[in-house]
């Protein structure tokens, strides 16, 4: 069998927030998450891997010459972490070879996102390959075609106007509060996390005009310096509940792969502040913030999934460039896809030569020894050599050459399965070239 790229994953298309949160990257630290799920898989059967996950997907791309019993063994990869059973896994995409590569290449263009256009998404798919590249789980087809993809992502953003205005999950949270409380001027907004997602919300909200924003996290040096970045103020986390009495806005963007603000806090919170209203947006995935907040008075609680209604507003402008955008997406899959079909052809080719050149030895030697009796000198036996080689050389040039047409051509799979089939060539992943 021959070496097919897969994938399996969910997103913010096919499950919700309560199913991606509890999908397995989410139960380790994200700075671990090809390390601890690349190293439950079996490397016997998958030869390469590599995990993609954001605030919005899940996924495992990898590399197998059993797809069946790969494809069952990603599948299983997200049922056996905590909170993500198997009748969940009906939430759960799966791809080969070029539907796989077609969904890549639209993640990295950004028009598989939640916002269209997302300018993150192509840093974290960078981020993604470079984790499972120190973990040495990548290998030539992956590699290959992360890279591909990338180059597709920045072909786009460069060549068209999907980028043009691109908002991120970040930037969509503070047009949800500004729509939700009517104007941001003098709103008093706490920010859980000073990683990526919190600094960008403290970017927009510093951008967006007068509001006092004050940031909290675990490691008090990391809000301290977000904070001074956006001429904010900081608050240790151990004072979390008397922040939060202070606040209109508490926008959650940690790591942290639990819960941070339960709802009895809050409750205790509002508590100070009699029917002074409290927004809640949280944009982590897992939710920093519990649901049970939305039955609290006075309290409205908005996750990820909801910012949803905020995005189509804004997306006119970005949606023209999308045909532009798929043309690139479909020339730059080809290409890869026309790369990939030669790197399959060439080690059956190779089979072929090989299955070929052992037949010509044995009937070779087969023959000189019939005219032992003639006592052939070197010179002679040479030339019956030489007129064997020639001939499997020129019966096999026009079939490899027109075999190579048709991959260039882009029907060149069938012909591939024929071949395979034909002479019963059996490939070894390994024998791979580049």
């Amino acid at each position: 069998m021959l070496p097919t790229i897969l994938l399996v994953g969910l997103n913010h298309t096919t499950a919700p927030i309560h199913i991606r949160e509890h999908a397995l990257p989410f139960v380790c630290a994200r700075d671990d998450v090809s390390r601890s799920v690349c190293a439950t898989l079996d490397p016997t059967l998958l030869s390469e891997s590599l995990v993609l996950t954001t605030c919005n997907r899940t996924e495992i791309y990898a590399v197998s010459t059993h797809v069946t019993r790969a494809l069952e063994t990603l599948r299983d990869a997200f049922a056996v972490e905590r909170g993500f059973s198997a009748p969940a896994q009906e939430y759960l995409y799966q791809a080969t070879d070029r539907a796989a590569m077609e969904h890549l290449f639209a993640v990295t263009c950004g028009i598989d996102s939640l916002v269209l256009g997302e300018f993150e998404i192509l840093g974290q798919v960078r981020r993604a390959y470079q984790e499972a590249s120190a973990q040495q789980t990548v290998g030539p087809l992956l590699h290959q075609l992360f890279q591909a993809a990338m180059h597709a992502g920045k072909r786009a953003r460069a060549e068209t106007d999907i980028g043009r205005g691109a908002q991120s999950v970040a930037y969509a949270a503070v047009a949800l509060a500004r729509q939700k409380l009517g104007t941001l001027n003098g709103c008093r907004v706490l920010i859980l996390g000073a990683g990526e997602m919190g600094r960008r919300a403290a970017e927009n909200l510093a951008e967006d005009g007068d509001c006092a924003v004050t940031v909290t996290t675990r490691t008090y040096k990391h809000a301290l310096a977000l904070a001074e970045h956006v001429h904010g103020h900081a608050t240790p986390f151990e004072e979390l509940e008397t922040a939060l009495a202070q606040a209109d806005l508490v926008i959650g963007a940690t790591r942290a792969p639990h819960l941070i603000l339960y709802a009895d806090r809050i409750a205790r919170a509002m508590q100070t502040r009699p029917a002074q209203p409290l927004l809640l947006i949280d944009i982590a995935v897992p939710r920093n913030i519990d649901p049970a907040a939305i039955n609290i008075p006075h309290v409205q609680l908005y996750n990820i999934d909801d910012l949803q209604q905020v995005v189509e507003q804004t997306r006119a402008a970005r949606w023209q460039a999308l045909g532009q955008v798929r043309a690139i997406l479909a020339q730059e899959v080809e290409t890869f896809w026309q790369w990939y079909l030669a790197r399959r052809a060439a080690p059956l080719i190779g089979a072929l030569y090989t299955r070929a050149e052992a037949i010509r030895q044995a009937e070779l030697a087969k023959t000189l020894r019939r005219l032992n009796h003639l006592e052939l000198g070197e010179r002679e036996q040479n030339i019956i050599a030489a007129l064997s080689a020639g001939l499997v050389s020129k019966l096999l040039a026009a079939p490899t050459a027109n075999l190579k047409a048709h991959l260039q051509d882009g029907d060149g799979q069938p012909y591939l399965d024929a071949l395979r089939e034909l002479f019963d060539l059996q490939v070894e992943t390994g024998e791979q070239v580049s």
